[in-house]
């Protein structure tokens, strides 16, 4: 637990996060998970009360089926096979056509869910505080830091009665949001277009669990009624009674006269809906910038940037909130092995190495779905039914992103490539394997299908072996004791290529304790225990 220095009265902790929506409770679970002493502080008095992202990815499904509370997050989205958008003239109206769910191919032991933000840091929180490691002051505001080489040092506000503290710690990590006050004074700058265009959300109850298929659609394109009329999206945030419209209220600015009243709220949600008599309550809005910008680094010194406050997408595809929380999963462990003295700081200059190159592609994907989203406007103002069709048909490749979402890997930074090629990443497609860089594969451990090869990566280093290699575990159990480094073993009882396994009945491959394959030796060599810990060093900066 942070601690009270009694000589000098400085409060200290190991880390203070700045930030706590999801990628923020996301950073403090895992910081827990590694008893690692931290301070989240965040500004608002508690959690969202709106929906803002809108979907859980499969990688980070996988994460929160590690940290125990995916089951929870399901509970509380659609269900499965609701990535489908509806092209409506209004929701209880005439459908013109959707797009079909993307197939599970049983390529991982999760699924992504369609759920709101809300929900999403309610169920992380309520882990959080579960855990001794961390402290978690909600209506406290971060007001400066000071770095040095020793650790950085932070001015906090309470902002119920204005108190300010000092606090010192190892590092700060900026969880912050697209307005990152730790971004702007870490003089870190955004690249790319900051405002390409002003959306309005309008947050709004009503019940329509009555309508058809209603909790199978994640989103419903209003056709518009009359020329020039903008088109908007109503997000499906429950399947029965929690609705967000979001449209484009101006260019470069809010062009409203002024923002809708609730009463306008209300006669547009019925005018959506096609239900003249809805009875509708508005809950929340809010306004917001469509951009597209990645940090120029993800670090500067003690101080490092995750979700929002490193990269801003379009919303299109859902990257954003698991951008962040895979930022969070990378940079957990290599503080862990830093702080704990078994790693040189130069492995943390690995995170904006690795992280860096994800963000960019995300934000190009993401951008390329807005994209989308404009031709499919065309269409739809154009009436001409093969052009409208031909668009719907092609929205499947900006929901259908399993490649996006589990093939990226790593080609720089706290891997050992070993002279394979990168494949090109498919956004709709992937491809497992057990090169370096990339997600360990996914394999089923029993008959069951309870035990998954995933489960197996969480705190530390795991050796994985082939069939014919048991000669691995007392390389692994030597390169430990030299190390001090805890490296576990799990041994794979088969060599099914069709899941990407490539490292052979004799080979092993070394992977990471966020489940990247760091080091891969498909034959066993002349001396396993130096090739195993000459990787080891390597990999940790020695």
């Amino acid at each position: 637990m942070s601690k009270t220095n009694g000589a000098q009265g400085a409060l200290r902790t190991r880390v203070i996060i700045v930030g706590g929506g999801p990628v923020g409770l996301a950073m403090s679970l895992l910081l827990g998970r590694f008893e690692i002493d931290h301070l989240l502080v965040e500004r608002a008095a508690g959690t969202t009360d709106h929906p803002k992202a809108r979907g859980v990815d499969i990688r980070t499904m996988e994460l929160f089926r590690l940290w125990g509370v995916e089951r929870k997050i399901a509970a509380r989205g659609l269900p499965p096979g609701a990535d489908v958008f509806a092209i409506v003239d209004t929701m209880a109206g005439a459908e013109y056509g959707r797009t079909v769910p993307e197939l599970n191919l049983g390529q991982s032991p999760s699924w992504r869910c369609m759920v709101a933000q809300d929900a999403v840091e309610e169920e992380l929180l309520a882990v959080a505080r579960t855990q001794p490691h961390g402290q978690l002051r909600f209506g406290t505001e971060f007001v400066r830091f000071s770095a040095g080489d020793d650790g950085v040092k932070a001015t906090l506000r309470d902002l119920a009665g204005g108190e300010e503290e000092e606090w010192s710690a190892d590092y700060l990590i900026g969880a912050d949001g697209a307005g990152s006050n730790v971004r702007r004074q870490a003089d870190i700058e955004m690249r790319g277009p900051s405002t390409m265009a002003v959306m309005a959300n309008e947050y709004w109850s009503a019940d329509l669990s009555h309508l058809p298929r209603i909790d199978a659609t994640a989103a419903y394109r209003i056709v518009p009624k009359t020329p020039g009329e903008a088109i908007w999206t109503v997000l499906n945030t429950n399947g029965r009674d929690r609705w967000l419209s979001a449209g484009p209220v101006g260019r470069d600015s809010d062009e409203r006269p002024t923002p809708r009243t609730d009463a306008e709220v209300v006669q547009m949600a019925r005018s959506q809906t096609g239900l003249p008599d809805l009875d509708v309550k508005v809950i929340s809005r809010s306004t917001w910038r469509l951009s597209r910008q990645v940090a120029a680094r993800f670090s500067r010194g003690r101080v490092f940037l995750v979700g929002d406050a490193a990269h801003r997408f379009p919303p299109n595809g859902g990257f954003g909130m698991n951008s962040g929380i895979q930022d969070a999963h990378n940079l957990a462990w290599k503080l862990n092995l830093v702080l704990g003295g078994q790693a040189g700081a130069a492995l943390l200059d690995s995170y904006d190495i690795e992280r860096r190159p994800v963000a960019e592609s995300n934000a190009d994907f993401s951008l390329g779905n807005q994209k989308r989203f404009v031709q499919t406007d065309i269409a739809l103002r154009s009436g001409n039914r093969d052009q409208i069709d031909f668009w719907l048909r092609d929205t499947d490749n900006h929901l259908h992103s399993s490649g996006q979402s589990l093939g990226f890997s790593y080609e720089e930074g706290a891997v050992v490539p070993d002279g394979t090629v990168r494949m090109p990443l498919q956004s709709r497609y992937y491809a497992p394997s057990d090169r370096p860089g990339g997600r360990f594969p996914h394999l089923w451990m029993d008959l069951a299908r309870t035990e998954s090869t995933l489960d197996w990566f969480d705190r530390d280093f795991v050796l994985v072996y082939g069939p014919r290699g048991e000669d691995w575990i007392g390389v692994a159990q030597q390169v430990a004791a030299r190390t001090g480094l805890q490296i576990g073993t799990r041994q794979l009882d088969t060599q099914d290529t069709k899941h990407g396994i490539s490292m052979g009945q004799r080979g092993a491959t070394l992977v990471r304790p966020d489940g990247h394959v760091a080091w891969r030796s498909p034959w066993v060599p002349a001396d396993p225990v130096a090739g195993l810990g000459s990787a080891i060093d390597t990999i940790l900066s020695r």
